[in-house]
């Protein structure tokens, strides 16, 4: 049997990554003041966080529309004999409601539409575990199954440096009233399957990020099966690698791999954002 995946470009995937995976990728828009471009296929990452910088007024996004679906599944649905498509959380975007109309319009019986209840770096993660799985052999019921035991382990910690585009975006509402509120300081948020809540707050970033990583060491070092830790962020790299540097002294085991946020996360997250993700560590996991 053989299984299709299709994701979005809000998972964190570049257009070169999805085509080397054999996944197959539809693109969120970007939307600047003078044009809408197709992020990652029309505009870089890098590309897209030196525009922001360099406009007037803050970029939004747009979700794709239903025929980019259907053009998708039409062009792939002969190829497998089932389909799986997997996008952010629902609760964030109308993507994956989409993508199920889609689906009804072509071909309900044979693709399943996934809603990871996550984003980004941790919807990335679960599309990868499904590639995996595919590679494997796994039938579509295993890979569901695994999908729903990998999001309840799946989470990330983060701080948003300058909170700007979280506001003025408002895409989680009960985030943007109490950070109004809030705009000189610096909230830690957790990121799960149920949901993006403030975990603590700090008046310095100094103070954040070492919060931040007492936090995430304290949850991870209960966990009772092997993890994957990573680092992402939106447009501060060294940031980052100083939390790259300080994740491998208490976890040497792990490699630490940094994530540069797509365009689609960064309009919604700004530049000024870091995050330490934790994802059970299957390979390990099966063999045990």
């Amino acid at each position: 049997m053989t299984i299709g995946i299709v994701t979005d470009t809000s998972c964190n995937f570049t257009p070169e990554e999805a085509e080397e995976l054999g996944i197959h990728l539809i693109p969120l828009d970007v939307i600047f003041e003078d044009r809408t471009y197709v992020d990652a296929f029309e505009i870089t990452t890098e590309e897209f966080y030196q525009k922001m910088s360099e406009a007037d007024e803050l970029p939004t996004t747009s979700q794709p529309a239903m025929g980019e679906f259907v053009k998708v599944y039409e062009e792939i649905v002969d190829d497998y004999d089932q389909i799986i498509s997997i996008h952010l959380s629902g609760e964030l975007s109308g993507t994956v409601n989409t993508a199920r109309m889609a689906a009804e319009h072509v071909d309900s019986e044979k693709i399943k539409v996934y809603d990871t209840k996550l984003v980004s770096i941790l919807s990335r993660y679960l599309v990868l575990e499904a590639k995996r799985l595919v590679d494997q052999g796994a039938s579509l019921e295993t890979i569901i199954n695994r999908l729903d035991d990998a999001r309840t382990k799946t989470f990330a910690y983060i701080v948003i440096e300058n909170l700007d585009n979280v506001i003025q975006g408002g895409r989680v509402p009960k985030l943007a009233g109490k950070l109004t509120e809030m705009v000189q300081i610096k909230p830690i948020l957790k990121v799960s399957d149920e949901g993006i809540d403030i975990v603590r707050v700090s008046r310095t970033s100094k103070r954040a990020f070492r919060r931040l990583e007492k936090i995430v060491a304290k949850e991870i070092d209960a966990l009772d099966y092997p993890f994957i830790t990573e680092v992402a962020h939106g447009d501060i790299e060294e940031t980052a690698e100083e939390f790259k540097e300080r994740l491998l002294k208490r976890y040497p085991d792990q490699e630490g791999r940094i994530h540069r946020l797509t365009g689609v996360i960064g309009v919604h997250a700004g530049p000024e954002i870091v995050g330490l993700t934790a994802t059970p560590d299957y390979k390990k996991i099966d063999h045990t």
